[in-house]
């Protein structure tokens, strides 16, 4: 199954209203460098049944790193930097506009993803942490747990465990 622009988009907002997702993913972001984006997608496959190496990750990260590291990264710290300085309704403005560029984020991961040939098992957790040479058993014990919790809640046979 070819995943869409669209059903990326959606799955990463149902899971970033999750418990814990987003203040997960953004430690993993801040501490290891890890791109959510490509965590969500990692989570996104795992929703399908749909696994990749960790070499794979590898290429899904690096075909949005030079838009990661020249656009929204730097977009994403002045927005950081702004955020107490600014009335509200700019500061959403900013928010509105990184959100624009995630999106973009994750349309270069698509493309090069349907380059890549999936397989029917695997551990997506795991490979996408390698991917960023991230070893999962040095993550403190409750950013993997929820991490583990994550994934399983992802499971096809658990309908709708996401959009909670």
């Amino acid at each position: 199954m070819q995943i869409t622009a669209e059903q990326y988009w959606q799955f990463s907002e149902r899971v970033w209203q999750q418990h814990g997702a987003r203040q997960t993913a953004l430690e993993l972001q801040d501490q290891h460098g890890l791109e959510p984006n490509l965590l969500l997608l990692a989570l996104l496959l795992e929703q399908h049944g749909q696994f990749l190496e960790e070499g794979q990750f590898r290429l899904l990260r690096d075909a949005q790193a030079q838009w990661c590291e020249k656009m929204l990264a730097p977009y994403r710290q002045l927005r950081r930097l702004a955020r107490n300085n600014l009335p509200t309704e700019s500061y959403q403005q900013m928010l509105e506009v990184e959100l624009v560029m995630e999106k973009r984020s994750q349309q270069l991961m698509l493309k090069a993803l349907n380059h890549l040939r999936v397989q029917s098992s695997g551990d997506n957790l795991t490979a996408c942490l390698l991917a960023q040479d991230i070893d999962p058993l040095v993550l403190p014990g409750p950013m993997l747990e929820q991490l583990t919790h994550l994934f399983r809640s992802s499971e096809p046979d658990l309908p709708d465990t996401l959009a909670g």
